[in-house]
């Protein structure tokens, strides 16, 4: 069974059936995933409407409905982010497992609760962390794992879209941030996964172009590794022409590039060079939603746990005190 593949004897309800929802469930449908989907909404007609629209197997007119039915293996919580620890402990005192949009929470605390309510009801909890899955990205890992560039030394992850977040995205209360705890904190993780762990960050937040968002529209980052190989994120709501999320790592060896989304990859060594032309992998999804089947069918971890999750939270949170002080934030202090 393939990456992309799933086997239906995960049934898997969609908590919010709002855009994104869609956005997940149009990649399933895309990729002839036959998962077994089910949706929630407070709104009944909604929930009917996703059901129809992606093919489910049945919808719920409440969320607690959907937690406490029992045809319902797993929850796919994919509500604005302040209600990520309550609907995902809605799901946990069911006995239900838990796939969550990330951010894992908002803050430290509720994450690491959130980590020993499944820990202490025996569920598996992963972050919906897409970008880990992609086939490029996967490729970069691979390459990288084998020295074909010789050692890291700078990673830049680059995107500038003229997005326009929508009511609660704008609300500090209800987001915890802007863009950097929405879309950076997919490159955040994908420097983890790639690099390991960096030991310190820097943020500065550039001047504020979008009116009446309390959150940041614009956020680079500077990361540093122990063994001092270097981070750059850009990500950026505001650019009038869109710049398409690149990620480039230099080695001492060589270099990878390559445009997030368009399944291409390069390699240039300075003597030779190659090229991939990856077979479409539908954002990552169907495979990162067969590794939280695969990861509760084995009894094992997921990829991106929620440990995970919550190192991904503790960098963005040391991002923003970065930016807010001026200051390089170590990574590794108490």
């Amino acid at each position: 069974m393939g990456l992309n593949s799933i086997r239906p004897s995960l049934t898997l309800c969609v908590i919010g059936c709002g855009a994104y929802a869609a956005h997940f469930c149009e990649n399933l449908k895309r990729a002839q995933s036959p998962a077994k989907l089910f949706f929630a909404s407070r709104d009944l007609s909604k929930a009917r409407d996703y059901c129809h629209r992606f093919g489910g197997s049945g919808f719920f007119g409440s969320y607690q409905q959907a937690a406490e039915a029992e045809e319902i293996d797993a929850l796919y919580v994919c509500t604005p982010h302040h209600l990520h620890r309550e609907h995902s402990e809605l799901g946990i005192g069911n006995g239900k497992h838990i796939l969550v949009e990330k951010p894992i929470t908002q803050d430290i605390d509720s994450a690491k609760n959130l980590l020993s309510s499944a820990k202490n009801a025996g569920v598996t909890l992963m972050v919906a962390e897409n970008v880990r899955f992609l086939a490029q990205v996967r490729l970069c890992k691979r390459l990288l794992d084998e020295g074909t560039i010789g050692s890291v030394r700078l990673i830049q992850f680059q995107e500038e879209y003229p997005f326009a977040p929508g009511s609660w995205r704008s609300s500090l209360a209800q987001s915890g941030g802007g863009v950097l705890i929405d879309g950076g904190i997919h490159k955040i993780h994908a420097m983890r996964y790639l690099a390991g762990e960096p030991v310190s960050v820097s943020a500065i937040e550039p001047p504020k172009v979008m009116e009446g968002r309390e959150g940041e529209d614009s956020m680079v980052l500077q990361l540093r590794w122990a063994g001092g190989a270097a981070g750059i994120i850009n990500h950026s709501w505001t650019a009038a022409t869109p710049l398409r999320p690149s990620l480039t790592i230099a080695g001492t060896r060589g270099r990878i590039s390559l445009e997030i989304g368009d399944g291409r990859v390069f390699l240039d060594t300075g003597q030779k060079t190659r090229s991939w032309n990856l077979e479409p992998d539908f954002g990552g999804i169907p495979a990162m939603v067969r590794e939280f089947e695969a990861s509760i069918s084995g009894g094992r971890a997921p990829e991106t746990s929620g440990e995970e999750g919550l190192n991904d939270l503790k960098l963005v949170l040391a991002a923003y005190d970065s930016a807010q002080t001026g200051k390089e934030i170590r990574l590794d202090d108490p």
